[in-house]
């Protein structure tokens, strides 16, 4: 049975989630609904979610194929920060995440592992790059996005960093120089050479260093009725779809090795 991808995720824009003295009801919670709601970034995380209808990345074909007990998902693209505020309010069941970086305090059923995301550090071709001591340099990241190697120089002030909506805007800031450029950015092994691929600017101006961190990309589910019976039913599913033709394909088709599935 098809995905079906819904409004709902206009009419999440349109429902503020304020708190306390919020003139606007909260909508049906997730727990009255026969189908389990999933977000996936809005601003894109390639190729895992691409944001192209014609190629829309690996976890919206991975989810095509799940389908609990015949039912259709409702996939929808909301922006990271929003996400997460929903997933706590029920009001969405399922996103994307990983335990390694997730810092929220409400409990989360998880899957397995879906691929092994190496983050690498990346520099313009003429930038000095920082060797453990980030006292001066800049960092480039996302909204919403945790960056475990950096969290503790962030904490002190040791590091400074400019926050984008998504990688290629990351990737177009760095790839235009500055004297003295201390400016670097912790991104994906497979998004970086996703947007070189698709920008040759990005293959001259840009230096990929090493591998910084190692996360498995997981679903996170919540531990409503609706999101645990989810959670069980997906771990089920994935135990067996990861050994199959049809993901092999799947990862194939986006550039990614099937090694980099955790075992």
């Amino acid at each position: 049975m098809r995905t079906m991808y819904s409004l709902f995720a206009l009419l999440l824009w349109l429902v503020p989630l304020s708190g306390h003295g919020a003139a606007t009801p909260l909508p049906q919670t997730g727990s009255e609904l026969p189908v389990l709601r999933v977000a996936l970034p809005y601003n894109a995380f390639p190729p895992f979610v691409t944001g192209d209808p014609a190629r829309p990345g690996v976890l919206p074909e991975l989810l095509a194929h799940f389908t609990p007990e015949g039912e259709p998902l409702d996939v929808d693209y909301i922006p990271e920060e929003r996400s997460k505020k929903l997933i706590k309010h029920d009001q969405i069941q399922v996103r994307m995440e990983s335990e390694s970086w997730y810092r929220g305090d409400t409990p989360m059923c998880w899957s397995q592992g879906l691929y092994w995301v190496e983050d690498v550090l990346i520099t313009h071709q003429d930038a000095t790059v920082p060797d453990q001591d980030y006292q001066g340099f800049i960092m480039l990241g996302r909204f919403g996005y945790t960056y475990p190697t950096v969290e503790q120089a962030l904490a002190l002030g040791q590091l400074q960093q400019k926050l984008f909506y998504s990688e290629r805007e990351m990737l177009d800031a760095l790839a235009s120089p500055v004297k003295e450029d201390r400016r670097f950015a912790l991104m994906s092994l497979p998004t970086i050479r996703w947007l070189q691929l698709r920008n040759p600017k990005f293959i001259t101006a840009l230096k990929v260093h090493q591998v910084v961190d190692t996360a498995a990309l997981q679903l996170q589910f919540n531990r409503s009725a609706l999101g645990l019976k989810g959670c069980a039913k997906f771990r089920d599913f994935f135990m067996r779809f990861r050994h199959s033709t049809e993901y092999h394909s799947i990862l194939l088709k986006y550039g990614l090795d099937i090694k980099g599935v955790p075992q």
